[in-house]
């Protein structure tokens, strides 16, 4: 899945919605929110998103601040726009299929969703690690918003 099929979505669904908060989104969408079980390490799961009798559904650790919260719910929402049928934590626990790009696609939807366009230039000569601490998110968000804005650019120049 490319770039702009991922920031296509994203202005459909800010535009239809009127919100680029996360949480407000899945409220809006009908997207079922629950809690992770409490034993559960939140080290290895923080979140979740699948089709459970055809709802879907995201289930997130109880014990996440309101940051990583943030954070969660634009991943696991990514996995509900871009991956509506697919249960990721099955294919995780039961299968040897890789998540990897799965898993990369939910991250660039949830870094397109929470930065800006602008930072490129709010940021000029900062590290992504002092960006994303000013953001409050996690850098790897950073670095995938920076690289697809670049790739972007060079296609003008």
């Amino acid at each position: 899945m490319n770039i702009n099929h991922i920031r296509e979505a994203i202005r459909r669904i800010t535009y239809c919605y009127d919100t680029s908060d996360p949480k407000e989104l899945i409220d809006a969408m009908g997207i079922k929110l629950g809690f992770l079980p409490n034993d559960t390490d939140i080290n290895k799961l923080k979140g979740c998103y699948g089709m459970i009798n055809g709802d879907k559904v995201i289930l997130i650790h109880p014990d996440l601040n309101d940051e990583v919260r943030r954070e969660v719910y634009a991943h696991e929402l990514g996995h509900a726009i871009l991956h509506p049928t697919t249960n990721t934590l099955f294919l995780a626990t039961y299968t040897y299929f890789r998540l990897g790009t799965l898993e990369i696609e939910a991250d660039t939807l949830a870094s397109e969703l929470l930065l800006s366009d602008d930072i490129y230039y709010k940021y000029m000569g900062r590290n992504n690690g002092f960006i994303a601490s000013c953001e409050k998110v996690p850098e790897r968000f950073v670095e995938l918003k920076l690289n697809n804005f670049r790739k972007r650019l060079n296609k003008f120049w």
